[in-house]
């Protein structure tokens, strides 16, 4: 939980300098991606995906030995917020609740992994071992309607809406 409150703080603090590049980059690489029919989204895929593999699997490891949650996720905290902020400043093409749900992924460190499981069914918020990410993720969306949206759309087991 400490890891988690430290990379909330610096993702906060760090949204002054990431928010105003957002609104450029995903512009710019919006205009590319739709001048290059899509072909662009390929390396920004492959990029998320070499950002998030790594990051999944060490929380999978402290999942696994609890008391290396701290110690993995001080260290893994640079990991994440590279991860969030690739995230916000890449272009969602439309797809804002699949964007959510990445920056669900990359801001719930070290618990991604419980998070990843969540987002593909095979954890249910309600039940009694997920209280630290029930609460993690409950920080994370207060007062975000659209990260709430995904949340009970993952919930409810309904697919992500492309269109939203």
């Amino acid at each position: 939980m400490l890891a988690n409150r430290i990379l909330n703080v610096l993702v906060g603090v760090l949204a002054f300098l990431v928010v105003p590049l957002q609104l450029v980059t995903t512009f710019v690489l919006g205009l590319l991606v739709s001048l290059s029919f899509g072909i662009l989204m390929l390396p920004i895929t492959l990029i998320w995906v070499v950002l998030s593999f790594p990051m999944i699997g060490a929380s999978w490891l402290t999942a696994r030995i609890g008391w290396l949650r701290t110690p993995i996720g001080l260290i893994g905290i640079p990991w994440a917020i590279l991860a969030d902020i690739f995230v916000a400043l890449m272009p969602s093409m439309g797809e804002m609740e699949s964007r959510a749900a990445k920056l669900m992924l990359a801001e719930s460190w070290p618990y991604s992994w419980e998070c990843w499981r969540f987002q593909i069914g095979k954890l249910d918020l309600s039940s009694s071992d997920c209280t630290p990410l029930r609460e993690v993720v409950g920080r994370i969306s207060r007062g975000n309607p659209l990260m709430q949206r995904t949340i009970n759309r993952i919930a409810a087991g309904e697919a992500l809406d492309p269109n939203v």
